[in-house]
This record gives structure tokens, C-alpha cells and sequence, in this order.
């Protein structure tokens, strides 16, 4: 019963991620993937994933993964190369000093997940482009809609995560093959597949209970409850944008908009307003009528 249930599981995620690669072409032939492995089972799983669409995928690409060491101890080190070695990724256990940076840097306590993640990006962002290889992050789609809602209630922002990103400065491409798949089906094949879960080893110990996150999360299962369509709308409305229907003057020509009477009949505007409306970009700024 098990076997069959990891199979028909593992078809279904397996699915969603060729589908999101034939949308968006996130890897591509001869692409050298470097994985970000966390320990948790969102990297664990992707990574087993990967190892079966690199032995399906009707084209070469090659896969490798890295942890960032930030104080994890050996017998967890000792499972977590036992498990990439069982699934053939080359793999590495990489030492850093985000620790003692954070430590030497950081002084509100409350930004130190912010600042060990910010660190461990860019660790990682360094090592692919060292290795001139794409960075594969182990994202889902309940990340993807958290990300979304907390931009929108904390930074007033409309923004998630797509599933392919270069970085500002062009050194980096950064996919997430997971996008599509829900989080609690890749906690279930990663239990399926006895992927050795561990936490994380920050010097924060990482309590994210009652985060910004967490809170975000237990709003979209509450209203899933009610509303079970609600995380596959909310994921959906990431691809579906409609720039005329927002207020971002950047996406949208909102001052060239007319209606038919206003360009057919001239009589009905007023001869300055005409005027000021065909002026050049920038003229007469600040003066509608």
C-alpha cells in the first residue's frame, strides 16, 4: 500500500514539475543545476525529484547539491551525504562563518533569520555563478501564496515567486521546479521516501511559529477550509495579471486613456484641455482638469 501510494504521489509531483518546465523552460539542455539543500523536506524532496526527471528527461542536464553549514552537528552531516549518495547527487557539506557574521553585525535579534537568510543567498548565488551552474531552490506553491498575501498586508506590494529569476546583476539564474506542488504533499513524499529531515542549525534556532509567515499560513488553511479552491486561486492569480484593472502607472497608460466621443468629438473638450492632453511626457505635470 505504501509503494503504491509513493508511486501514484511521486507521478502526480512529477507531472506538475514538466508541466512548469514546459511553460517556463526552467531547465534546459545541458544545464548544470546546483541545489540548495536546507535538511528540511521541501530541498530533500526536490532533490529526489530531480535525480528522477534527470533519468527521464529526454535531454542531458547535470545535478549537484550543497548545504550551508551553519553549525549542523556530524551524525546529521553523516545522514544527509548518505541520503544524496543513495540518490547518486554529488554533494557537499560547505563550511561558512554566517554565524559569527551575524553575531559580529546583527543587533536586533528579531533580523536574524532575515539577515542568515540574506547571507546564505549569497553564498549560494557565489558558488553557482563560481561553478556557472543555475541555483534550484526547493519553493512550493504555499510559499509562493504566503509570499504573495504578505507582500500585499506588510510591504504593500503585488509580487510572489516566479519560477525562473536572474538576479539584478545578471550573474545568476534561479529556478524553483516545485512551484506548482502543494506543501503538504511534498511533506508526505519526503516521509515516503524516508528523507532524513532535519531542522535548522542557525544560531537563531529559527522559531518561526508566530512569524509573519506562520501567521500568513494558518489564514490561507482557514480559508481553505471554508473555500477549498482559495490556494489554487491565490497561486493562479500569480499568472493571471490584469495591469488595467491595478493602479500602477508603470504597467499602464492610464493618462492616454479615451473614450471614442473624446477623440471624435472635439467640440466636447475643451480647446486647452485638448491641448494638454497631446502634450509631450512630462508637460504640464500635476494639471488635470
Amino acid at each position: 500500500m505504501k509503494d503504491k501510494e509513493l508511486h501514484h504521489l511521486e507521478k502526480h509531483l512529477l507531472r506538475a514539475m514538466g508541466q512548469l518546465n514546459r511553460e517556463y523552460a526552467l531547465i534546459r539542455p545541458g544545464d548544470r543545476l546546483l541545489l540548495g539543500v536546507s535538511g528540511g523536506k521541501d530541498s530533500l524532496a526536490l532533490a529526489a525529484l530531480l535525480r528522477r526527471l534527470q533519468q527521464r528527461a529526454p535531454f542531458v542536464f547535470h545535478l549537484e547539491a550543497v548545504t550551508l553549514d551553519t553549525g549542523i552537528p556530524a551524525e546529521v552531516g553523516d545522514r544527509l551525504h548518505a541520503y544524496m549518495a543513495g540518490l547518486d547527487i554529488p554533494y557537499e557539506i560547505r563550511a561558512t562563518n554566517i554565524n559569527e557574521t551575524i553575531a559580529r553585525v546583527v543587533t536586533d535579534s528579531r533580523q536574524v533569520c532575515t539577515a542568515c537568510a540574506r547571507f546564505r543567498r549569497g553564498i549560494l548565488y557565489d558558488l553557482a555563478h563560481e561553478r556557472r551552474a543555475v541555483l534550484a531552490l526547493g519553493h512550493h506553491a504555499d510559499d509562493a501564496m504566503e509570499t504573495l498575501l504578505m507582500n500585499v498586508f506588510f510591504t504593500g506590494k503585488v509580487q510572489s515567486m516566479p519560477p525562473v529569476l536572474v538576479s539584478d546583476d545578471r550573474r545568476n539564474r534561479l529556478i524553483r521546479p516545485m512551484l506548482t506542488c502543494r506543501e503538504s504533499q511534498l511533506r508526505r513524499y519526503s516521509a515516503l521516501i524516508g528523507a532524513p529531515v532535519t531542522r535548522c542549525w542557525c544560531v537563531a534556532g529559527c522559531d518561526l511559529s508566530n512569524g509573519q509567515r506562520a501567521r500568513t499560513k494558518r489564514l490561507i488553511a482557514a480559508m481553505e477550509a471554508e473555500y477549498p479552491d482559495t490556494g489554487r486561486h491565490l497561486l493562479s492569480a500569480t499568472a493571471n495579471v490584469k495591469p488595467s484593472n491595478l493602479m500602477d502607472p508603470a504597467l499602464w497608460d492610464f493618462r492616454g486613456l479615451r473614450a471614442d466621443w473624446e477623440l471624435d468629438h472635439p467640440e466636447a473638450i475643451k480647446p486647452e484641455v485638448r491641448a494638454r492632453w497631446g502634450a509631450g511626457p512630462g508637460d504640464h505635470e500635476g494639471h488635470e482638469p
